[in-house]
């Protein structure tokens, strides 16, 4: 295709073409309005106002200059790109204006420096919705002809098909938004109707199903509102809320399908009944990774165009440079030549001028002799007496003379036509240079204004460029916040290990040391099995050590632990006794006593359960021994038997006196 460059028929055709796109762009505007963008190839100027005769008048093909004709034609291409740029805008105009129902087009500012790309995804969205509309009243003519005014069209409208998947989207999110408050015997629910929706014939899946499928089975048993979080979860969800709404918002400025934006929409609309739960933050994760996907992707797609625009511009200026430095060299050269010229021109002007002043000097001097000729004829005439020698030998001299300024005249001539021809030659060659010079300032003119829309893309990019960048090192930041957060947590999450590791380790000790209590216990126990009540049967066998002191020491011992017994059980007693007394003051105790010589009375109001209060009643069980004996302890346990008599102890073990256990 490089042979093409600059060829005559392909620069006709892209002439050809553009007169018929402006004229294409003259009609859609007559009928929709003129759209006011920036120029493709001008970004500094209105895309509208340019005038497409004079540009086409400038770059034309020419025959003497191949290398203009080629920037010529690459002229004219990006023309071609900027005039189809500028049609699809108005296409998008004039269908915005026949979905807003206006008959008179509205007036419109100067709006943003679009790519072609960002054009062509604007268009053919307004193409998608003027579809819709016409789909939506080609049903509601069907519906008008077969005369049933109740059925609804076949097909919603694009707002209508958003807002009912809003509300689909909330529906079938029961679980995920109200999980905290369920009850704590939730019974298992069943799938909420999940029918697919279809907008302008997608057939794409939309999160919403998904989402309850994936959560809708997982039941909730906690009881009750859940716990409150604490500072750091509370800033963690704020943090990562925060981060959703500038990825929406940049998802937004960039016109990129958000997936995170229907979710929080959902959640803003329940926001003031619960905080956020695990599933909706997985939810929110695996959403927000969605959109930073397309992000990270449309950034790449940015780079890649701006990376080829940059090395061009990079080009560019270095055949800017070469161009300047050549039009420099030209310019040197072309000052040289002017003034050899002038310098020529100057020493031809001086030749010629004394070649003048020469050939005057002769013409006069002829004349002069010309007139003694005659004056000497005249003389000759009257005096002929003179010698014809000497007459003769004048006239020779005089001839001699005369033909030697005759060829100086006319080699004075002939060198005078020489130098006009010369004159006119340089004055030809002069005006050729000046020719060629205007032309080298059209061209550097024309180079200098490409350069110029050249740098206002690459200003415009390189804009773009810093403010993704900007938004990249927000999103950054607020990623790293993220992690902090995530950190700080894990720090957190590791402490309460290590307090629940110490906290087991304090309660193992605490098991162990109950363990030794308890064999403390097993041992008294085992002392008060062996060294029962002093006062038992003399054929009754003891186990005895052999040895009568140690004997003495563990009954000694028994008889410490017995009465730190009945101490306590008397303090127990002593209590229990001052409220049966404040319960008879108030009236509402009530004793029976048990015949059959078992004195015990028992307590209708009052009933025990460990160490608890008695509580009132009116009868107490007849199979159980609430109080005992009153010179023993409530319940089954230890009772006194008589006092020692002092001195009784004895030295064997039929003298042994003690305590007996009385079991029930």
């Amino acid at each position: 295709m490089a042979h093409l460059l600059g060829h005559r028929g392909c620069m006709e055709s892209l002439r050809a073409d553009l007169r018929d796109l402006q004229a294409a762009i003259a009609d859609v505007s007559s009928r929709a309005g003129a759209v006011r963008f920036p120029s493709w190839k001008f970004p500094d100027r209105v895309s509208c106002d340019l005038d497409m005769s004079v540009l086409l008048q400038r770059y034309r093909h020419s025959d003497s200059e191949p290398e203009f004709s080629q920037h010529a034609h690459v002229v004219l291409l990006e023309l071609l790109i900027d005039r189809l740029l500028l049609l699809l805008q108005s296409f998008t105009g004039y269908a915005e204006m026949l979905l807003s129902g206006r008959a008179v087009p509205p007036a419109r500012g100067l709006g943003p420096c679009m790519s072609a790309g960002l054009t062509a995804r604007t268009f053919w969205s307004a193409m998608l919705k003027l579809g819709a509309f016409c789909q939506q009243l080609r049903d509601q003519e069907k519906d008008c002809r077969q005369e049933i005014p109740t059925q609804q069209p076949t097909r919603p409208s694009a707002p209508r098909a958003g807002k009912s998947e809003k509300e689909h989207l909330k529906f079938c999110l029961p679980d995920v938004l109200e999980s905290r408050t369920a009850p704590a015997a939730a019974q298992s629910t069943s799938v909420c109707p999940c029918p697919s929706v279809h907008v302008l014939g997608s057939s794409q899946p939309r999160a919403g199903p998904s989402l309850v499928q994936s959560t809708r089975s997982v039941p909730t048993q906690t009881s009750g509102p859940p716990p409150g979080s604490c500072d750091t979860c509370s800033s963690a969800r704020a943090s990562l809320q925060e981060v959703g709404r500038a990825i929406t918002s940049i998802c937004q400025s960039q016109n990129i399908p958000s997936a995170l934006s229907k979710f929080q929409e959902v959640l803003e609309d329940s926001a003031g009944r619960r905080s956020l739960s695990a599933t909706d933050l997985s939810y929110w994760a695996s959403e927000q990774s969605k959109d930073l996907s397309r992000i990270n992707k449309h950034l790449q797609g940015l780079l890649q165009q701006v990376n080829p625009v940059r090395a061009e511009l990079e080009e560019m200026g270095r055949q800017k440079e070469k161009l300047q430095r050549e039009v420099e060299e030209f310019s040197r050269k072309l000052q040289a030549e002017k003034d050899t010229q002038a310098e020529q021109q100057r020493k031809a002007e001086q030749s010629l001028n004394a070649k003048d002043k020469e050939h005057s000097e002769a013409v006069a001097r002829l004349e002069r002799d010309k007139d003694d000729l005659r004056r000497g004829t005249g003389l000759l005439g009257h005096g002929r007496c003179v010698s014809p020698e000497l007459s003769k030998t004048t006239l020779l001299e005089e001839m001699r003379t005369t033909m030697v300024a005759r060829s100086q005249v006319l080699e004075l001539e002939e060198k005078v036509q020489v130098l006009t021809g010369q004159r006119d030659s340089l004055e030809q060659e002069l005006s050729a240079t000046s020719v060629q010079l205007e032309k080298e300032k059209v061209r550097v003119q024309s180079i200098s204004q490409h350069e110029e829309s050249l740098q206002a893309k690459q200003r415009t990019l390189l804009q773009q460029l810093d403010s993704l960048a900007q938004e990249r090192e927000e999103l950054q930041a607020s990623l790293g916040q993220a992690e902090e957060d995530k950190a700080q947590l894990g720090e957190q999450l590791e402490q309460s290990q290590e307090q629940s590791r110490k906290q087991l380790q304090a309660q193992q000790a605490s098991a162990s040391r109950l363990e030794e209590q308890a064999r403390e216990l097993r041992k008294r126990e085992r002392l008060l099995v062996f060294f029962p009540d002093l006062h038992i049967p003399t054929e009754t066998q003891f186990e005895s050590s052999g040895n009568l002191t140690e004997d003495m020491e563990s009954q000694l011992q028994a008889n410490n632990i017995r009465i730190e017994v009945l101490q306590r059980e008397n303090a127990q007693l002593e209590a229990l006794l001052a409220k049966v007394k404040a319960a008879a003051e108030q009236g509402v105790l009530k004793v029976s006593w048990v015949p059959l010589g078992k004195a015990r009375t028992r307590v209708s109001t009052a009933r025990w359960q460990g160490h608890s209060q008695p509580l009132a009643g009116t009868q107490p069980d007849p199979g159980r021994d609430t109080a005992g004996p009153w010179h023993g302890h409530p319940g089954p346990g230890w009772a006194p038997v008589p006092p020692v008599p002092p001195g009784s102890c004895g030295t064997g073990p039929g003298t042994q006196h003690s305590y007996r256990s009385r079991r029930p």
